[in-house]
């Protein structure tokens, strides 16, 4: 009930500010021919690895049809390298989590005159809305098309559509036609070493238990009754439970407890790189809505994902593969999100065609 309370509030709050942006900054663009766009900044800030690998080939495809066009992007500064060295972008701005508007209006200074502005975001902010208004771009495309600020509006026009095809939509407002939607991911044969150090000799499916919040978080009983299944239809195989830093004590422990040796984790892992490498060895891959969903589909790796019964976010972030099940979780007795609710005897068939 009080984490009810304090969403409602929030908003509440986030409501009242966003009109508040509208009425103080929210001002039509000048606009422009798209096909003379020499500029473009990307404002990515908010984005996490998952949604990163879904647009990459945003830039590559640009890259090729358009080289005439230079490209920069504002984010957060653990992506830099992402997309500076394997995204081939030119300039990258560093933007932390929660700047201020002072901050904003020094970076907007810094980064100076660009054609084209893309932020999609579907309900920009008080502060998203602010700083696009101190870059005074000729155009800005995003998703918000109630705002005055974003003359090309992709909102409605991609309503419902994965989010890889809302950015192959920008592609083709920019002449880029029939885009390769092949995802970029990156590989790091140093650290592919580390993780074979750990391998075994046997057919591996990766099982990622950890999503974004509690409600994308796996228990022991959901992981330990998915060994179970795989430990039946594919005798001789083994089950790499993935981690993170602040996960990794929890998954040995399982890993212990699962016994027979069905199970075990890469201890070296420790960046999201090594979780790439650990997903590029693997021959099937099990994971609830998270990143390692799209870097799965990028490698084209057979795979199960499990989500929550979200149909607005399931049509915009399910694995982009045809290579790819999906079970769908129920709300607990409290009415909240849970993955661990999932249908057994849908993931049973689909563990049995993995």
């Amino acid at each position: 009930m009080f984490r009810r309370f304090i969403s409602r509030a929030q908003l509440c709050r986030d409501q009242f500010r966003r009109k508040l942006g509208k009425v103080l900054f929210d001002r039509a663009s000048r606009g422009g021919d798209l096909g003379q766009v020499k500029r473009l900044l990307l404002v990515r800030w908010d984005a996490k690895i998952g949604d990163s690998i879904v647009s990459s080939f945003f830039f590559r495809e640009l890259r090729r049809a358009r080289p005439d066009i230079q490209v920069d992007v504002i984010t957060a500064p653990y992506l830099a390298a992402l997309y500076r060295d394997h995204f081939g972008v030119d300039h990258i701005y560093c933007c932390k989590k929660r700047p201020s508007y002072a901050e904003l209006k020094k970076m907007s200074a810094g980064i100076g005159s660009v054609d084209l502005v893309i932020h999609l975001g579907k309900h920009l902010k008080m502060k998203d809305i602010y700083f696009l208004r101190c870059l005074s771009a000729s155009n800005v495309m995003g998703l918000d098309d109630e705002l005055r600020l974003v003359n090309v509006k992709l909102g409605d026009a991609t309503k419902g559509r994965h989010f890889s095809e809302k950015f192959a939509y920008a592609l083709d407002l920019l002449g880029v036609t029939s885009p390769d939607r092949q995802y970029i991911i990156p590989e790091d044969s140093e650290r592919r070493q580390l993780v074979l150090r750990e391998w075994p000799d046997t057919p591996v499916i990766a099982l990622n238990p950890y999503g974004s919040g509690s409600s994308r978080r796996l228990n022991f009983n959901s992981v330990s009754m998915l060994v179970k299944l795989i430990s039946e239809y594919r005798p001789g195989w083994k089950v790499c439970l993935m981690s993170t830093p602040d996960t990794k004590v929890e998954v040995e422990k399982w890993c212990s407890e699962l016994g027979g040796g069905r199970a075990f984790t890469v201890k070296a892992s420790e960046t999201i790189q090594d979780a790439i490498e650990i997903l590029r060895l693997s021959d099937a891959v099990i994971s609830v809505d998270t990143a390692i969903v799209h870097i799965a589909s990028g490698l084209n790796k057979p795979l199960l994902g499990i989500y929550n019964n979200d149909e607005s976010n399931y049509s915009e972030w399910h694995p982009n593969s045809c290579y790819s099940f999906c079970v769908f979780s129920l709300k607990n007795k409290s009415g909240l999100p849970d993955v661990n609710n999932f249908n057994v005897d849908e993931a049973e068939r689909y563990i049995e065609k993995l």
